[in-house]
Order: C-alpha cells, then structure tokens, then sequence
C-alpha cells in the first residue's frame, strides 16, 4: 500500500514546507482511515517486509533481483510511518527471513480457525490463493480507489481457475515483477488451460507431450525445474512461527491527539480538520 501510494503521486508528488516528500505517507494514511471508518474492523495489524533477505533469496537468488531499491525520497518517511501507526494503535510486525505475506498467510489461517471472517487489505494478486469461504481480499485499487472484495468466485472470474490452483498458474506462466521465472513459452491464457486439461502444474508437467502448443510444449518438457521452484516461490506460507497471537490484535482506539500531532507535523491539513472534528 505504502509503494502504490508514492507510485501514484509520482508524477505531482506531495511535498511539504521543508522539502521532505509525504506522497506514501499521505495516501497510506488516507486509505488506513477510510478503512477504518468504513469497515469499523474488530481485530486489526499491518505486516511490512524486513529488510534481511527471505528463504525464497536461498530458494533462488534471482528473485525479485530485477526490482529497483526503494526511492530514497520514500526511504525517508518511514521513521514517521512507524510514529504513524503508533498514534493510531495499529500493531506492525515484520518477521526476518520471511515476507509480509507470509505472516498475513500465518494470521489469516490461525483467524479462521478462531471462527473469524478474514479481509486481506491488499492490491497483491498472490493473496488470492488464500481466499475461501471465510479469507476475502480486500483490494482498493485504481486512482479512485474503487474498492474490489474478491471472494471465491471472484477469483475464478479475475483469472480462470479457483484459488486453490492460483499458485499452479503463477506458477506456470510466473511473474515478471517478483522475477519469477515460471515456463518459457507460457503465457496466462496458456497456462489457465493447461491447469483446466491437466488439473495442476504438476500435471501439465506429466503430460507435456499431450500439449498441441509446441512452445508451450518444450517449454514444460525442459524447465520442469523452473516450473517447481517457480510454484515453490509464490506460495504463501502458512506456518510461520510468530510470537504473538489474534488477541494482540484487538482493535483500539486511536490516540486521536498523537495522530493530530503528527498531521500538523507533516502538514496534512484535512487530516487534522477530519480528526478534529471527531474530537469535538
């Protein structure tokens, strides 16, 4: 959320009276209070990535290695994004050797388990393997920010086939912005029918010989390890030992008087109206 709010603002970005840019800070902010005031959650925690590298680096060092390092003007807001969430009582969590989804994964299974209905807030499409009956992505997206819940079926009509096959498709036809490399020759249409014949990457793989496409059909017959690690690399895991659980998560109020605090400081002027108009 933090990357596609500077992204968006690239162009005209936000940037206060002493020069520091806030075009993240301002659009992730906006949209965590929109949330908020929305959807009035019960339980509620934001997962970042850490800095170290991931299991999937050691899997394959390639991964993600086509990714430009992130800007320096948005490096710089984030000591003010963690005050951010401190003011709003937001609880963050970042798990080295893992990924942010990988911890959202962990507590979207262990909050089913509780009997919770899940909303993933997330314009990631690798989400969508975890939605079910009670695990939902929760996708705003676009300059408008329309907002787009994803369910099951929403799933099958975003990309073909049912979430739990999304991981066979990514990995077959792979993902250029994550640098996977899935199956040389495979595209998504490609890859959406071979899991509707064969049933699974795995079973494209098995019956590459039966393909009609004969670059998808060599490709399948030479990189049958590509396409594993490449299955391997996009999917989330759902174990990942944390030391917390659900109850951390309860909702609490914000500290509205920290939250203006910090409006003010970084000169979000209809922040500071729209909270303090709540504390009157």
């Amino acid at each position: 959320m933090l990357y596609r709010a500077h992204f968006a603002m690239i162009r005209n970005p936000l940037i206060n009276s002493k020069g520091m840019h806030t075009s993240a800070l301002f659009g992730f902010t906006n949209q965590v209070l929109k949330l908020l005031r929305q959807e009035k959650p019960d339980y509620l925690m934001a997962a970042f990535d850490s800095s170290k590298k991931t299991f999937r680096h050691d899997r394959y060092p390639e991964y993600k290695a086509t990714r430009e390092k992130m800007p320096d003007e948005m490096r710089e807001q984030l000591p003010y994004l963690w005050q951010l969430m401190e003011a709003m009582r937001i609880p963050t969590m970042e798990s080295p050797g893992f990924e942010a989804d990988d911890i959202i994964g962990t507590l979207a299974k262990q909050g089913e388990a509780e009997g919770f209905d899940i909303y993933i807030v997330s314009g990631d499409k690798d989400f969508m393997q975890l939605v079910n009956d009670h695990i939902y992505l929760y996708s705003p997206s676009g300059r408008q920010a329309e907002l787009k819940i994803f369910d099951r079926e929403g799933v099958v009509d975003k990309w073909g086939v049912p979430p739990e096959k999304i991981i066979d498709l990514f990995g077959l036809m792979g993902d250029s912005s994550d640098n996977i490399p899935g199956v040389m020759g495979v595209g998504e249409k490609t890859a959406v029918k071979l899991i509707n014949q064969f049933g699974s990457l795995e079973g494209a793989l098995e019956n590459a010989d039966k393909v009609a496409n004969k670059r998808a059909r060599n490709g399948l017959i030479e990189g049958v390890e590509n396409a594993k690690m490449s299955k391997e690399l996009v999917t989330i895991l759902l174990d990942v030992e944390l030391t917390c659980n659900i109850e951390d998560f309860i909702r609490k109020e914000m500290n509205i008087e920290s939250c203006i605090s910090k409006f003010n400081e970084l000169e979000f002027e209809g922040f500071v109206k729209q909270l303090g108009a709540e504390l009157n």
